[in-house]
């Protein structure tokens, strides 16, 4: 038995022996930097929300795609990663004038597994979104409405003000951003932004005053126009019924809640009366308590607090006389911007914003 022991104690000497210098040589550091390859491109898909484009917009996105692909495979050097890109259409809603798609490039790094190199299954991508309505980052170029399509009040007002805005994040430096060059970069969490645009040009507008508070009258009215209608309900009378020792608070609460929403609309309407050179000014927002009501007030972008920089989708920004897939506005997202992964290929994107801004199609 003592041979035995000796034996298979030997035995298991002698296997981690013959394992250890393949741990050893494999460094998830130096795989940082070992050279990576291009693999073979899948075909275009399509979101699964959206409907093919027609046969025209495919193949203008397509050459679009190649000129992208092309800059990329010229000077982005995959290190530490194996790396495809691929093409996804996508219909944008609420977009009148262009076809949505992106360009997608996909690492995928290399990393020890069990003392070997190995590849991830899950990808590390960055993408280009041509004419975008939406950003990966929450922004949205498009108006916001305030019923659903059943006609209720939509859940998506009851934060945002009613509309889609720009926040701190976009608005860098504490100032509204500038296209006088043709675009805006930005860091948000771990992702660094370039939005590419015609030069001087936006693709959405900001909201004046007058607009943001008439937008509040409305959801406002809505709001009261919903409560009174559950007030005057069936379920509202039976629960008074069902609790008659409560009956008394929950009238109470009842004229409690109908009272604020009642004082946040003469609060938004004694606003709306104040003199034309005050409503016309960009709506620059936070919430704020104002004479016990809890409300959007208005302030700076250089207010630490500000909350949100209302927008609207500018339909004057494109030409509508060119073709869907025209690439009119760009959005380019490289995530994990601050990994060796992002870093590489941030450096060809601030390389070449002349290179993209020539991508959109002149007016």
């Amino acid at each position: 038995m003592k041979k035995l022991f000796i034996f298979f104690l030997c035995l298991y000497g002698a296997s981690a022996s013959a394992q250890e210098p393949i741990a050893i040589g494999c460094d998830n550091e130096k795989l940082k930097s070992e050279p990576g390859k291009w693999l073979p491109q899948p075909k275009d898909e399509v979101d699964l929300s959206s409907s093919r484009p027609s046969a025209a917009d495919v193949a203008g996105a397509k050459t679009v795609f190649n000129k992208m692909g092309k800059l990329f495979q010229e000077q982005y050097n995959p290190l530490g990663v194996d790396v495809y890109n691929y093409l996804t259409h996508f219909s944008a809603p609420g977009s009148l004038y262009s076809n949505s798609y992106i360009y997608t490039l996909s690492n995928f790094r290399y990393l020890c597994i069990n003392g070997k190199r190995a590849r991830n299954a899950e990808a590390v991508s960055s993408s280009v979104t041509i004419n975008p309505v939406q950003t990966s980052g929450g922004v949205q170029f498009r108006k916001m409405d305030v019923y659903d399509q059943s006609g209720k009040l939509s859940s998506e007002v009851d934060n945002t003000g009613g509309f889609y805005s720009l926040t701190s994040t976009q608005c860098k430096g504490k100032r509204l951003p500038d296209f006088s060059n043709g675009y805006h970069s930005f860091q948000s969490g771990g992702d660094y932004y370039v939005w590419i645009t015609y030069e001087g040009k936006m693709p959405y507008r900001y909201v004046s005053r007058k607009e943001f508070l008439e937008k509040q009258v409305v959801i406002g009215e809505a709001k009261l126009k919903e409560k009174n209608k559950y007030y005057s309900s069936k379920d509202w009378k039976e629960l008074l019924d069902l609790l008659p020792e409560n009956k008394e608070k929950l009238l109470e609460g009842k004229e409690s809640e109908l009272s604020r929403y009642e004082d946040l609309l003469e609060s938004y309407r004694k606003d709306l009366r104040k003199d034309s050179a005050w409503l016309n000014k960009i709506a620059v927002v936070k919430q704020e308590t104002v004479s016990d009501v809890y409300r959007y007030v208005f302030t700076t972008v250089d207010d630490p607090y500000m909350s949100a920089v209302p927008i609207m989708p500018n339909p004057d920004y494109y030409n509508r006389k060119l073709p869907k897939w025209a690439p009119q506005f760009m959005i380019i997202d490289i995530s994990w911007s601050e990994d060796f992964i992002g870093k590489n290929i941030r450096k060809v994107i601030d390389n070449n914003i002349e290179y993209f801004k020539s991508i959109l199609v002149n007016q």
